[in-house]
């Protein structure tokens, strides 16, 4: 494999590096290696970070040299915490030195378990932020071993804290788009749509607009997902899904509960009735027809993936009823 794609790897290494130097501001990952659980969680809640392209940096506190880990929480403006060894006083030394250098007005600071059986307490450490007037932004527990579930809840907790740190930034960006492409664009009118998926106990969902018919044979159709939506973690290549079309005058209440902003972990289809399709994927009892879905490939645009899927099963439910038309004034938002 190496052999044959070096260059592209190069290439795609290259294009990260390029773009995380780039990134609005960075998180320093404070974690302990080969403690607990505290490897893959805290590799996870980094992976959520990096989707709403805020850079990471990754930080053993077990060896890291402390005018090192100065340095870099002095450029920092976010801090995970992952909840160290109690019993670990080189850790903790280092951990002490990080509580020195943060700033109430500078740093947003997250805590997370490591499920290692002796973790310093999560209380504990959130008194000694509060004791230099910083309130944590996030607490994450795990009360028993990890689940996709579990995963799940951190890599949307890394979003959510990277979007927070990222929002003047994306604000201005928008902003910054030209008013008469954006009004031209805008006319551009499309379908609406909900997507849905579940793989190993971890369900995820969004709206989605920007759809579109792609091939013939095999029947296949493309559909852009934000690089920071929860659910992209569930469409990587050889994932299923569906595709929930919405009937015209009846979306109202299922696009105002899937567009309010969900808790990390939290199950986006409470309330929402639903069956599960022969894929595994929830299918909404509300569409008007449900499509289910296999990610066949991936195209990276600069805040998007443009993912080329095969339709492998459909269903009309309600043939009488239109799809529902989603227009737009401008094109700066979806």
């Amino acid at each position: 494999m190496l052999r044959y794609n070096m260059r592209q790897l190069v290439d795609s290494y290259g294009t990260w590096s390029a773009n995380l130097a780039k990134a609005p501001a960075t998180v320093a990952v404070l974690y302990s290696d080969n403690y607990g659980y505290c490897d893959r969680l805290s590799q996870t809640l980094a992976r959520g970070i990096t989707k709403a392209n805020i850079a990471t940096e990754m930080v053993d506190l077990a060896t890291v040299d402390h005018a090192e880990l100065r340095a870099i929480l002095g450029i920092a403006s976010g801090v995970v915490i992952m909840c160290p060894d109690s019993s670990d006083r080189g850790v903790k030394e280092a951990l002490d030195v990080a509580f020195s250098e943060l700033k109430p007005k500078k740093h947003k600071v997250a805590i997370a378990e490591s499920f290692g059986g002796n973790d310093e307490p999560v209380d504990a450490i959130t008194a000694s932020l509060v004791g230099i007037e910083i309130d944590p932004v996030l607490s994450l527990r795990v009360k028993a071993e990890p689940s996709e579930s579990t995963y799940q809840e951190f890599e949307e907790a890394g979003t959510d804290l990277a979007q927070t740190l990222g929002k003047k930034d994306a604000i201005a960006k928008q902003r910054g788009m030209d008013a008469d492409v954006a009004k031209a664009l805008g006319k551009l009118s499309s379908g609406l749509y909900v997507v849905t998926a579940a793989r190993a106990g971890a369900r995820s969902a969004m709206i989605a607009s920007w759809v579109a018919q792609a091939s013939f044979e095999p029947l296949g159709l493309t559909i852009a997902v934000a690089k920071d939506r929860a659910i992209e973690s569930l469409m990587q290549v050889g994932d299923d899904f569906v595709l929930n079309v919405l009937g015209e005058g009846q979306s109202a209440p299922i696009m105002k509960h899937f567009l309010k902003r969900f808790l990390p972990g939290a199950d986006r289809f409470e309330g929402i009735p639903t069956q599960q399709a022969s894929n595994g994927s929830p299918v909404l009892a509300d569409g008007i027809a449900h499509l289910e879905c296999r990610v066949k490939s991936r195209l990276e645009t600069p805040d998007h993936w443009i993912t080329y899927c095969e339709v492998m099963e459909g269903t009309v439910a309600d043939p009488n009823t239109k799809t529902e038309v989603h227009r737009r004034k401008v094109a700066n938002y979806y």
